[in-house]
């Protein structure tokens, strides 16, 4: 079983997107220094990434389909 690096996940959508983290944090309510702790992350709790994936207007398996950039 290939477990998902959501951090890299996370960067791969901002990058597609054209989203800074700064912009990304202010959208999603949190501070630009979490959301690098998120991208730094390998692990994300799932209302995380729903919550990041609402404001990046992707779904959740767009989100998962990063894995493979």
């Amino acid at each position: 079983m290939e477990l998902i690096d959501a951090g890299k996940c996370l960067k791969a959508a901002q990058k597609e997107k054209g989203i800074t983290s700064r912009e990304l944090a202010k959208r999603s309510g949190t501070s630009p220094q979490q959301l690098l702790r998120w991208r730094s992350s390998k692990n994300i709790k799932l209302h995380t990434i729903q919550l990041l994936t609402f404001h990046l207007g992707i779904s959740i398996d767009d989100f998962i389909a990063f894995r493979n950039k």
